[in-house]
């Protein structure tokens, strides 16, 4: 299986599932589901830059310059469409690929 990055215009991929993490986008400990539609694929580089204000530690806690909140998938006959909050607080779309 190969996995790929879903962070906008990241191109990394990986056949080894241990070298991507996969990030539940509404966090299990607020009621988030493990479902597919709450969850996207990250390499390591890119969860690290996860930012979840409502965290209080760890590293969704920091918000540094080029994180993202993100806030769900939407699905579109194109395909999926990661809806997030960029780093100026502007709400922003990127067809998934």
């Amino acid at each position: 299986m190969k996995y790929k990055c879903e962070w906008p215009n990241c191109s990394y991929t990986t056949t080894t599932r241990k070298e991507i993490n996969y990030h539940h986008i509404q966090q299990s400990s607020y009621g988030g589901s493990d479902k597919k539609f709450n969850r996207i694929w990250l390499c390591p580089n890119h969860h690290s830059k996860v930012y979840i204000p409502e965290s209080k530690s760890g590293i969704h806690s920091i918000k540094g310059t080029n994180s993202i909140i993100i806030l769900k998938w939407v699905y579109s006959t194109s395909g999926k469409i990661l809806h997030y909050i960029d780093i100026n607080g502007i709400e922003q779309y990127h067809q998934s690929k």
